[in-house]
């Protein structure tokens, strides 16, 4: 027989096909050691106490401390940008200023926890003892945008040693903060 004109052979080629095996088995080996190695998220879940917002304007705030008497007998840890105070509506009890000390080479923001524990287990007992109806588990943690979690962790756990096992969080502008401050006439 002769050979086509153009020098090709009539024969069809097909493409190859893909053997896909050795890829599962691939990853049959690399998912196990994907998973053994794999570093799962744990989730602490802080129970918080449902709070009332802070207003803007001082009338707005004292309006909303003075609803009802264990409203206003509530004690709130406040802590600014520079200070720490602690008190109820009626008045409050500077704690102390804010300190920087040196955290893993950066320069941070703390304040003076054993005197808040001195002055929250003093309160928690001035209030039982002057009011011994009302049972004190709650207490707001109220501060400013630019608190560092851990400080506002370190104040919740300080809270509940202290007897506050009912921690709320209010976060504010600063401005708000410093109103609601020069408001109570502390």
């Amino acid at each position: 027989m002769a050979k086509a004109a153009s020098g090709r052979s009539r024969t069809s080629k097909h493409p190859p096909e893909i053997d896909l095996l050795p890829v599962m088995n691939l990853f049959c080996c690399i998912i196990p050691f994907l998973l053994f190695s794999a570093t799962f998220l744990e989730v602490t879940v802080i129970e918080m106490a449902a709070t009332e917002g802070v207003s803007n304007s001082t009338a707005g705030a004292t309006a909303n401390l003075m609803r009802s008497e264990e409203d206003r007998l509530q004690p709130k840890v406040i802590i600014t940008e520079q200070e720490m105070f602690v008190g109820t509506a009626s008045g409050t009890v500077h704690v102390g200023y804010a300190m920087e000390i040196e955290l893993n080479g950066e320069m941070v923001t703390t304040y003076p926890w054993d005197s808040l524990a001195t002055k929250l287990e003093e309160v928690h007992d001035l209030l039982t003892e002057a009011y011994p109806q009302i049972s004190f588990h709650k207490i707001t943690i109220l501060t400013v945008e630019e608190t560092r979690y851990d400080n506002i962790i370190q104040a919740i756990d300080l809270a509940g040693a202290a007897g506050f096992d009912q921690p709320g969080l209010q976060v504010a502008p600063s401005s708000s903060v410093n109103s609601a401050m020069a408001g109570r006439g502390n």
